[in-house]
């Protein structure tokens, strides 16, 4: 498994996990969720990723384009037959997910170890 240079990620494997953390704190603007859409669509089209954490612990602003990345994200996920979950949303950030529904169609949870275990209870 090799993975290119990233911007606004770092990716690694926990077990059969593909962990993205988004390095970047204030994600706004079409351009930079742009760019973050075609990494996290990078890392999440690998056949190794069939299980996709996405980190957000460093966020604290996350603008409506970077909102829709992530759902689309999700959708292109669960269509393929992936599973995507999220973990430590600030709690601004937090709120706008839920306005938007994405806790309707990815599981998010208040820790990176709540999220892999239930990972593996899945």
């Amino acid at each position: 498994m090799s993975t290119p240079d990233f911007q606004h990620i770092s990716m690694s494997m926990v077990k059969d996990v593909a962990l993205v953390e988004i390095l970047t704190k204030d994600l706004q603007g079409p351009k930079m969720a742009e760019e973050l859409g075609a990494e996290l669509s990078q890392v999440s089209a690998q056949e190794w990723a069939k299980r996709l954490l996405v980190d957000l612990r460093r966020i604290k602003y996350l603008s409506s384009t970077g909102f829709a990345v992530l759902v689309k994200l999700v959708k292109q996920a669960l269509a393929a037959g992936r599973q995507v979950r999220f973990c430590n949303m600030d709690p601004g950030v937090r709120i706008g997910a839920d306005m938007i529904g994405l806790d309707k169609v990815a599981e998010i949870h208040d820790s990176r170890e709540l999220a892999l275990r239930a990972f593996s209870q899945s």
